[in-house]
């Protein structure tokens, strides 16, 4: 008679009851994902919903109101729709953003400076918060509104903004936001600009000056216009409209870079991180001149280097970078790689070695090339005043910071002889006025 082996038989049993298990709660999590999942869709859908009956609403209101009235508070054309406002409904908080611009169509043939355009466009997009919240897919409603008669735009004028980009290519996307609050009705309006990069804005009220605009977009550098008050003499001053004409400008934006700045101290001590410098970093692009007919730049600030001789600097516009000491400094720039002044591409990260050496009132920065441009190692340079004084150095090798490059220290404020050897190049010799923090290019050419 066979043996009944009980604790196998609770072994299969238990097995049995782990799977059936482990198959219910694999259901159970099911189940549960599918009706959240369900429940989503079906708020997501409510609140969709919803979103269309606000956007619906909001166009017929606008395809009923007079003509005349049919604009945005603050906006181009001026009526009494509101720009932004926020609803209640079902529990959730909608926000509808109404926009309202005049549009010319090409049927007509007059072009862009037609003066007197042939309907309105109104957009109605509408979003909402919560956790099924519309994000980036909100509900946008589009409609055109043409006059019930003949309706001219008398007494305006056209306002046109074309945003490039700095390699003169049309931007499109960019935000345009237009101020004038001295004008009746005041303006304060953003519009974005097409694939054309165009804002085109028929029925702009005339002034003198009183249109501040300004360029931006996510990641780009920006661009405005200024007041007197801002720059005495503005090269882009606001913009002036003028009745029957059109007002056009134009403005150039780009991606942000970076420029990465290590100090170091002078081929004499090995190049060692020479910490907490003062300097100036300058860009080439000016917006116009103070009240002293001086030069305004649109990038001019003071930096330091921190307790490791660097610094990084982010969110700077595609320009040419010039880099000074204060007027009070204990440093002077011995050399650099590349040399200064530096050109920054959008997007670009630039990297740049900047060796200084003790400030001293007058010194010679010399720079050595050939015909091509091409820096110099190891050239033999010699200063002297004729009066017995002599100082010579030697242009630093391809791996320095300051290659192809030689620093003078504690010169006199007088007419220095200098000369240049190197082999393969035809001795150099010349005079130079040395007077403050004098800076100099010596062109070696070949045998």
């Amino acid at each position: 008679m066979p043996k009944f082996n009980r604790k196998a038989n609770e072994g299969q049993m238990l097995i049995a009851i782990l799977i059936a298990l482990a198959v219910f709660a694999i259901l159970t999590h099911a189940l549960f994902t599918l009706i959240s999942a369900s429940y989503d869709l079906v708020s997501i859908n409510r609140a969709r919903v919803t979103a269309k009956h606000i956007a619906q609403e909001k166009i017929e209101l606008a395809r009923n109101v007079p003509y005349d009235d049919l604009g945005t508070v603050g906006g181009i054309p001026d009526g009494i729709l509101a720009q932004e406002e926020i609803v209640n409904k079902n529990g959730l908080n909608f926000t509808i953003t109404t926009s309202i611009i005049y549009i010319d169509d090409d049927f007509d043939g007059q072009g862009d400076d037609d003066l007197f355009p042939d309907y309105k466009r109104v957009r109605v997009e509408v979003s909402w918060e919560g956790l099924n919240a519309s994000r980036k897919n909100p509900v946008v409603y589009i409609t055109d509104v043409s006059p019930k008669i003949s309706s001219a735009a008398e007494g305006t004028g056209i306002l046109q903004i074309l945003v490039l980009d700095a390699y003169g290519n049309t931007l499109s996307g960019a935000d345009v936001t237009i101020v004038a609050d001295t004008i009746t009705p005041q303006v304060n309006l953003t519009q974005q600009t097409g694939f054309d990069g165009y804002v085109t804005l028929p029925g702009a009220t005339p002034c003198v000056e009183c249109y501040q605009v300004t360029v931006t977009k996510d990641g780009y550098s920006s661009e405005k216009t200024y007041s007197t008050s801002e720059i005495a003499n503005p090269d882009k001053p606001h913009i002036t409209v003028i009745e029957g004409k059109l007002s056009f400008i134009t403005f150039n934006i780009d991606l942000l870079g970076t420029i990465s700045l290590n100090t170091l101290a002078d081929k004499t001590q090995e190049y060692p991180p020479q910490p907490n410098v003062n300097f100036i970093l300058r860009g080439a692009k000016i917006l116009g001149t103070d009240a002293q007919a001086q030069s305004v730049y649109k990038y001019e600030e003071t930096h330091t280097t921190g307790e490791n001789g660097s610094i990084t600097l982010n969110e700077l516009e595609w320009d040419t970078y010039t880099i000074l000491m204060p007027t009070i400094t204990s440093w002077d720039i011995a050399g650099s790689t590349p040399l200064i002044p530096i050109f920054l591409e959008p997007e670009e990260n630039q990297d740049i070695d900047m060796v200084v050496f003790s400030h001293s009132d007058h010194s010679l920065y010399a720079i050595v090339k050939d015909t091509s441009q091409n820096l110099l190692e190891n050239v033999y340079i010699k200063v002297s005043d004729g009066l017995g004084f002599e100082q010579e150095q030697i242009t630093a090798s391809t791996e320095s910071a300051d290659f192809g490059q030689a620093f003078f220290a504690s010169l006199s404020e007088l007419n220095y002889q200098v000369t240049a050897t190197a082999s393969g190049y035809s001795n150099y010799s010349g005079s130079l006025d040395v007077s403050g923090y004098t800076k100099n290019t010596i062109i070696m050419n070949s045998e």
